[in-house]
């Protein structure tokens, strides 16, 4: 990575020193690509940065500061996948539509204990294995483990499996966490799990 930015970095300002002097054929555009290249690479490099210092125990503000943004804006930003990613690991297989609202929705209603609007999305087997009870059970684990809710993330959309998987990732008072939720075709909740973000 480290080579790649000193080899795009030095064509850029190659160009860049030249000025005035008439620049060598195809250096200007070459330059151009260069830029793009390490826009990529920066970007790419700022996030494993800032899982890196979340790893360290770096807290949402911290990073903000830094980067001369918000709390909020930091989280947002790399607090979970850029916009709404759709993987297709089997050809011809289309994620549920909306299936990241559906998802959000649920984890919404959750975490504020609104457990039969949470309910409300679950498929009949969902239904039958999931009741208010263990809802309630699992909402004051995760409290206990992470202490108060402060963001919930953008939606990641995946297809694994012909199953559309939806994650969110959600920032706690003493730790992140990423809820997971399937649905099914019929827009139903067949899964609903939350596993701290580090495992």
């Amino acid at each position: 990575m480290a080579s790649l930015l000193r080899t795009n970095a030095d064509l850029v300002a190659s160009v860049l020193v030249e000025g005035d002097e008439a620049p060598r054929e195809g250096s200007v555009m070459g330059a151009i690509a260069a830029i793009r290249s390490l826009s990529v690479i920066v970007e790419d490099t700022l996030r494993g940065l800032v899982d890196q210092a979340r790893a360290e125990g770096r807290t949402w503000a911290d990073i903000g500061e830094v980067l001369h943004v918000s709390r909020q804006a930091a989280f947002q930003r790399f607090g979970g996948q850029s916009g709404r990613r759709i993987e297709h690991e089997e050809v011809g297989l289309v994620a549920v539509p909306d299936a990241g609202e559906v998802a959000l929705s649920v984890v919404r209603h959750f975490l504020d204990c609104e457990w039969e609007q949470t309910r409300a999305a679950f498929d009949e087997r969902m239904l039958e294995f999931c009741s208010v009870g263990a809802l309630e059970s699992v909402r004051a684990r995760v409290r206990e483990g992470g202490g108060e809710l402060l963001e919930v993330g953008t939606p990641s959309v995946s297809l694994r499996a012909g199953i559309t998987i939806v994650e969110v990732l959600l920032a706690f008072e003493r730790g992140d966490a990423i809820s997971q939720v399937a649905i099914n075709a019929d827009k139903q909740v067949s899964g609903f799990f939350i596993r701290r973000a580090d495992i």
